[in-house]
């Protein structure tokens, strides 16, 4: 009997959807999250170009120009961490179908805009807040997006360039990117409880899934490209939250701004392969990374995944090389069943000590496949480049 295992060619196993669906979820709201100090917070995200919403005791809510009455929560704590990521859903059945396949109960919102919610949590433990009826804001005042001119349309004449010297206008929340050790039962998680679905999958020359850009079921009304990268990692954590603005210039403005106040920058300006969102990374002073972005690519429900291999092209289409830097973890906790050998430069924990729980043991072929260290997705996007299929 043959036991050696058929090849497989990379590109070749597409991800499938599971056949019955829970909900389907139809916005990305807002991120919550735990920092020792709120005005040092308060200060970098307001830098960053968000706006403060609301004061509740020890949490304070931000909010963009658009209509989300929230889309960032800091609550005070000792250590950061990733405390959750909110959802909304477009009508009530879909908060009770959610509710009854996960035995939790509906509770009040108690944030901007009330209405009402369904905590979940994902395989890793990932608190999901599920909202339905929050009342959106008003849209407060913004510039319109700057025309460009090109060789074959001028649509700018008599007029001049001059974006105000100030943090970008963030518009939303635009997507998270989430680490796990046990990417194939997440993955699952979020396209049957919420209706995610693939844009780009990401695999390993094996043909394993290692990674997957995944957008929210609209239908015909189209989603971002991603509103969760769910990606194999050394933890279960966050790597990166995005946030849109305007356009190009309101890119370059808050690199502009946040390098003036010294603060820590990851990587960018350019222009993503996958995505193809122009953007630009800066650090939190935990080590959270925040993105900046405009111009993402956005698809409606007909629009077919996406297989790409690792290639020498990587992560980028325009724009400088993958920074080194970038792949340095935020400060937030390990999970208690593995142990940090080292803290890195930048106060997170580096390379773990596996094995103390099968499900981070069953990952580790995966992650030494990847090359993982300190951060999940990092290497990963660093060594991604050539589309299979589309």
């Amino acid at each position: 009997m043959n036991n050696v295992a058929t090849a497989r060619a990379p590109g070749s196993i597409p991800l499938e959807r599971p056949k019955q669906i829970v909900a389907r979820a139809d916005a990305l709201l807002y991120l919550h999250v735990a920092r020792p100090d709120l005005d040092k917070t308060t200060k970098f995200l307001t830098d960053f170009g968000l706006l403060v919403a609301a004061r509740q005791g020890d949490t304070v809510h931000f909010r963009g120009v658009g209509e989300n009455p929230v889309i960032y929560s800091v609550t005070r704590a000792d250590r950061p961490a990733l405390l959750g990521v909110g959802l909304s859903v477009p009508d009530r059945e879909s908060l009770l179908a959610l509710a009854k396949e996960s035995g939790a109960t509906i509770a009040p919102f108690t944030g901007p805009g009330g209405g009402e919610m369904v905590r979940l949590r994902d395989p890793d433990g990932i608190c999901v807040e599920v909202v339905y009826g929050q009342a959106k804001a008003a849209p407060l005042p913004s510039r319109p997006p700057i025309p460009y001119n090109a060789p074959a349309q001028t649509v700018r004449v008599n007029d001049t360039q001059r974006p105000p010297l100030a943090p970008p206008e963030v518009t939303k929340l635009g997507h998270a990117v989430l680490t796990s050790p046990n990417f194939p039962r997440k993955v699952q998680w979020y396209m049957r409880m919420l209706g995610f679905m693939p844009s780009d999958v990401m695999c390993l020359p094996d043909a394993t899934h290692a990674g997957a850009f995944m957008r929210l079921d609209r239908g015909a009304t189209p989603s971002d490209h991603h509103t969760l990268f769910l990606v194999f990692g050394a933890s279960a954590d966050i790597d990166h939250a995005a946030f849109e603005v305007i356009d190009l210039d309101a890119v370059e403005m808050g690199q502009q701004v946040l390098k003036a106040a010294r603060y820590r920058h990851a990587w960018g300006v350019g222009r993503h392969l996958l995505g193809s969102q122009i953007f630009d990374y800066w650090r939190d002073p935990w080590g959270l990374k925040h993105e900046h972005y405009a111009d993402g690519d956005v698809f409606d429900a007909s629009q077919p995944p996406g297989l790409s291999q690792a290639g020498s092209r990587g992560p980028v289409s325009v724009g400088p090389g993958f920074a080194r830097r970038f792949r340095r973890r935020a400060a937030h906790s390990w999970p208690d069943c593995i142990a940090p050998a080292r803290r890195d430069a930048w106060g997170g924990a580096a390379a773990p000590v596996a094995g103390r729980c099968t499900q981070h043991a069953r990952a580790q072929p995966t992650l030494a496949a990847l090359s993982l260290s300190s951060s999940g997705c990092v290497n990963l996007l660093a060594w991604t480049g050539t589309t299979l299929v589309r």
